[in-house]
């Protein structure tokens, strides 16, 4: 781990202004796209399957819980691919001199004023090894999070260069500065020595990613797995 102190940002106010910052449009195309696969691609064996038998016509469907169940399945993937879809692409975020505000649908809002905030970290560079995500050319300027503590050490915002931008997290740094809250920045770490320095900097999601790409292939397998046995091509 490699940290460096504080040094005051050289952009002013007029380059900063207060505003809202939202997902770009490279991150809405790339939800609406993963959903895309997860409802459609991933999904095919089931769709070919109920349209081209229409099995609508069934008798034993919607009144079998068995032959229904792959129907049943896929409609939940769709509702949770729908609301994490809606959830980031509605995203804004608010930065002002006295604190910040989260929301998004199907989010609680998250809201903070400065001097409820203990410290800020911000990471130059988390290494989580040769993943797509690190591959990506990212702004010179851009951090890999930055992360917004309470005083008892609980994670209350985390900014986002991929989900905000830069000039969100140079914003969130400059307010967090002017309203003395104290500011890390750590140029480059692992998420195992970031896990036990800040415990809950990052979510599960963000320490284990691999784990929830096993998981997402293994409910794909699963499914398209118990629509080939229940209702056969």
């Amino acid at each position: 781990m490699i940290s460096t102190p504080d040094t005051a940002s050289t952009a002013s106010d007029g380059d900063l202004p207060t505003r809202t910052y939202g997902p770009p449009a490279t991150v809405v195309v790339g939800t609406l796209v993963v959903a895309l696969i997860f409802l459609v691609v991933l999904e095919f064996l089931v769709i070919i399957s109920f349209i081209g038998q229409r099995l609508w016509r069934h008798p034993e469907m919607m009144h079998d819980l068995v032959f229904t169940l792959p129907l049943i399945v896929w409609a939940a993937m769709a509702a949770l691919v729908t609301v994490v879809c809606l959830r980031v692409i509605t995203s804004w975020l608010q930065i002002h001199e006295t604190g910040f505000e989260l929301r998004s649908l199907f989010r609680r809002t998250r809201a903070a004023r400065w001097d409820e905030v203990g410290t800020v970290i911000a990471v130059r560079d988390i290494d989580r090894g040769y993943t797509p995500a690190e591959m990506l050319d990212a702004s010179e300027t851009a951090y890999d999070g930055v992360y917004v503590m309470d005083r008892s050490g609980r994670r209350i915002l985390a900014v986002s260069s991929r989900f905000f931008g830069s000039r969100a997290q140079e914003m969130a740094l400059q307010r967090a500065r002017e309203a003395g809250v104290g500011i890390e920045h750590i140029d480059a770490i692992t998420p195992v020595e970031l896990r036990r320095q800040v415990p809950q900097a990052m979510s599960f999601v963000d320490r284990h990613p691999n784990l929830l790409l096993v998981a997402l292939l293994a409910f794909y397998l699963g499914h398209n797995l118990l629509t080939f046995i229940v209702w056969g091509l």
